[in-house]
């Protein structure tokens, strides 16, 4: 039995999935039971025998909705080819490196998904910033009730047995009709792992950037550390560049934006939160109010 990491690209984040993505796990992961496969959104030929050439296997996707989406119906449809795996990651390309061994996260608890929360985003700040659009409405209630207030996980890295992994495109075509917003993906996921169960990792194997609290840096030899010591995954989440906490984000590359940027986008988010939660509980006046 092997091991998967995958992840998706087109042709546009193509350069970086080679020389940053690719590159940082190849450094830093034990690939000896774990191979490494990419769904081609779109990548060039040259990218795609660049990829080929580090042993790296391609599976064509068909682009016909948002790719962070659709890839769980594409590596759905890879996985049933792949009798022969245990365990997969999915890992994003386009703004998350490795500076350690994330081998050792395929051997405990072979049977659970395992993802990292991220403790300041929630179902209703995802309903606020990214919308409920692509979600059928009468799934939408049993999603709010089953992840309720609890904090949600960061997508960028989600690891299960090959059968939940595949699964996955199935509850999210029983829940939502479209696949247009960005986002929907990571809804759906959170769903399935607050009804089924899964295991926490510590945020050092997801550890995003975006409205995190806590201090970070480069050390001498350009790798990010938190609390002096090398954060293992590092992930420059945001929708947009504009607030993304690294510029010219890479492996061993980057340039952090000032403290109070970073902590301005923070504000706002807990702003949105707060007003969310006091929202909730005013209560009903007029004509409406009950007994």
């Amino acid at each position: 039995m092997v091991n998967i990491l995958y992840t998706h690209c087109n042709a546009g984040a193509g350069d970086i999935l080679i020389h940053h993505w690719l590159r940082s796990a190849k450094l830093h992961v034990d690939l000896t039971n774990i191979e490494i496969v990419v769904i081609d959104f779109g990548l060039t030929d040259d990218q795609r025998e660049q990829l080929r050439k580090e042993g790296v296997q391609l599976w064509l996707g068909r682009a016909d909705g948002r790719t962070p989406n659709i890839q769980y119906r594409e590596i759905a449809s890879y996985l049933a080819t792949r009798p022969d795996v245990n365990q997969v990651m999915y890992s994003d390309c386009g703004d998350l490196i490795f500076q350690a061994d994330i081998s050792p996260i395929f051997e405990h608890h072979t049977a659970m998904m395992k993802a990292v929360i991220e403790p300041e985003f929630n179902v209703a700040l995802h309903g606020i910033t990214l919308g409920f659009g692509d979600v059928r409405p009468e799934c939408l209630a049993d999603i709010r009730e089953t992840i309720g207030e609890s904090p949600t996980a960061n997508c960028g890295i989600v690891v299960g047995p090959r059968e939940r992994m595949m699964a996955i495109w199935d509850t999210y075509q029983l829940c939502c009709h479209g696949t247009k917003l960005h986002g929907t993906d990571q809804l759906i996921i959170n769903f399935i792992l607050y009804r089924d169960g899964f295991i926490e990792l510590d945020r050092s194997w997801n550890y995003v950037t975006f409205i995190n609290g806590r201090k970070f840096y480069y050390d001498a030899d350009g790798f990010l550390c938190d609390q002096e010591s090398r954060i293992p995954v590092v992930h420059n989440a945001g929708r947009y560049d504009s607030v993304r906490t690294i510029s010219d984000f890479g492996y061993r590359r980057g340039r952090i934006k000032p403290r109070a940027y970073t902590e301005s986008i923070r504000f706002f988010y807990r702003a949105l939160d707060l007003l969310h939660r006091i929202a909730r509980k005013r209560p009903l006046t007029g004509s409406a109010q009950k007994d």
